[in-house]
């Protein structure tokens, strides 16, 4: 990767990304995909991690599939014997998760997902994946730099950076802000944050505790008349309550959690090696819009909730994975009018949706008789197979759709499921096809989209163009875009206007792209 020196000083880069999270290390992965020159801004050092374990649900598997990295990342969770063993004994239950405690997801007999058990990794071990996968493809990322401020012109924007040397200034023509619910970047571009604040405190620390008297914690999910105590088999404690303290600034401490668990399960400990303890709400909060002249907002940055089912982190990938394409034509000059503005109009609904339903587990998580009785129904419900599937798509991300107009076909919009296909070099998986990261013109039926095909050759400078033929096709033709979803579908024989104008729509005008 290359960059440049700005006439006024500094360095210059397509695209600079304020915080080396999951989300800005996943986002600078995807750009560098399309060669696009990325920095990546992260205040922490590297290796830096929370005591927390991040669940990676079904969508983002499958994403994490066609991008050829699945395997690494499962590999990464048998590393680490605890937690595969917890997920293990879920799917054999029956259940992949939960909805506000209530372990019965997945217990349904509809099509099973692609990929049906999830994984779990601590929150360091993702960073680190994702780390490796942005150094490969080029991305630079570069630790102990805190984003102070921005200044936003035509041309790009001037990024304020501090760091251990002094203050500086860097050049982009993009400002991507995946610096957390604090964002630095949002507050600066003026971007309002509208949303509720906590009804709850839950504290989390990671090491061992020594219950006075002898005995140990329970392990797993436990309810009381206190709250909610967690203990899982990596060492991570959380305790939740429904009495919030009127500081919620200071650095919590190891005390704290003690106290907290004593409340909540009526056990004195005392804990030793702990290596962080953290202190997070409820408070759930949405940007009012995702994009700000040429900043725009990802992740955390975007919206905050309680970490309700291990939404959050998915929640902020699927951001980078939808962002990560459209950002890229815009910056090499091929994106057609409006493409980069659906970032905000597909993501921003589905933000919405999974605040909405962290504050319904919220609810459904009180202590007291009154919700005793309203989780009694609940589980009765959660055993009802359209039930089951309903919460289990809008916890996992599966039932996510994107508005494509009225006339669609009816796999427009949708997720493009993995299947056979088999080309003239080969049988191969609809997701390895999808692994360059481009849109991919798919032919399903032998010959009968073979005409349509060849009308895409004007496209074909950024997109994939593969006939190929599979069992049971579900269409004669998908254009499937970079993040998986079907942007246009055909069925034979196939209308090459059609095909035509949803190339043009999706993947900019026929011809070189002009940069």
């Amino acid at each position: 990767m290359t960059t440049t020196e700005h006439p006024l000083g500094g360095e210059h880069f397509d695209v600079v990304v304020a915080g080396g999270g999951p989300v800005g290390l996943l986002l600078a992965a995807e750009l560098r995909l399309h060669g696009v020159a990325t920095l990546v801004l992260e205040r922490g050092r590297r290796g830096q991690g929370e005591p927390r374990a991040l669940a990676l649900h079904s969508r983002t598997l499958e994403t994490l599939d066609r991008r050829g990295v699945l395997e690494e990342f499962t590999r990464a969770q048998e590393t680490l014997p605890g937690l595969a063993d917890f997920r293990r004994q879920l799917a054999d239950g029956g259940a992949r998760g939960h909805f506000a405690g209530l372990f019965r997801l997945g217990r349904h007999s509809a099509e099973p997902a692609e990929q049906p058990h999830g994984l779990l990794l601590p929150h360091e071990v993702l960073k680190e994946l994702l780390a490796r996968r942005a150094d490969e493809l080029g991305a630079v990322v570069r630790y102990d730099q805190e984003v102070t401020g921005l200044v936003q012109d035509r041309d790009g924007v001037t990024v304020h950076v501090r760091t251990a040397d002094g203050d500086g200034a860097v050049r982009g023509h993009f400002l991507v802000g995946c610096d957390g619910g604090r964002s630095v970047v949002r507050k600066a571009a003026g971007i309002d944050f509208p949303g509720t604040g906590p009804s709850l405190v839950s504290r989390m620390g990671r090491g061992r505790a020594e219950v006075h008297g002898g005995g140990e914690l329970p392990a797993g999910w436990q309810r009381t008349d206190g709250g909610w105590f967690m203990r899982m088999p990596d060492g991570r404690i959380a305790v939740t309550e429904w009495d919030v303290p009127e500081d919620l600034e200071s650095p919590a401490t190891t005390d704290e959690l003690a106290r907290g668990i004593e409340r909540v399960t009526g056990r004195r400990v005392t804990l030793t090696g702990v290596d962080l303890v953290t202190r997070f709400t409820d408070s759930a909060r949405q940007a009012a819009r995702y994009r700000a002249g040429r900043v725009l907002l990802a992740g955390d940055a975007a919206h905050i909730h309680f970490p309700a089912g291990g939404q959050g982190v998915n929640l902020g990938l699927q951001d980078a994975f939808n962002l990560g394409w459209k950002l890229a034509a815009e910056c090499l000059g091929r994106a057609p009018e409006g493409l980069l503005d659906s970032y905000e109009t597909e993501r921003h609904p589905v933000a919405a949706q999974v605040l909405a339903n962290t504050r319904a587990q919220v609810a459904l998580m009180r202590p007291g008789p009154q919700v005793d009785a309203l989780r009694e129904l609940f589980t009765d419900l959660m055993g009802m197979d359209e039930v089951n599937k309903y919460l289990s798509d809008i916890i996992y991300g599966t039932g996510i759709r994107y508005a494509t107009g009225p006339d669609g076909h009816p796999l427009a919009g949708g997720y493009a499921r993995d299947l056979p296909v088999t080309t003239a070099d080969g049988t191969t998986r609809l997701a390895e096809l999808l692994r360059p990261g481009r849109p991919l013109l798919l032919g399903l039926d032998g010959s009968g989209a073979g005409g349509a095909l060849k009308a895409a050759a004007g496209w074909a400078d950024r997109v994939e163009i593969v006939a190929g033929e599979a069992p049971a096709p579900p269409a004669a033709a998908l254009l499937v875009r970079p993040d998986g979803y079907v942007a246009w579908a055909g069925d034979g024989p196939v209308a090459e206007g059609a095909l035509r104008a949803a190339l043009t729509a999706w993947c900019g005008p026929e011809g070189p792209a002009v940069r």
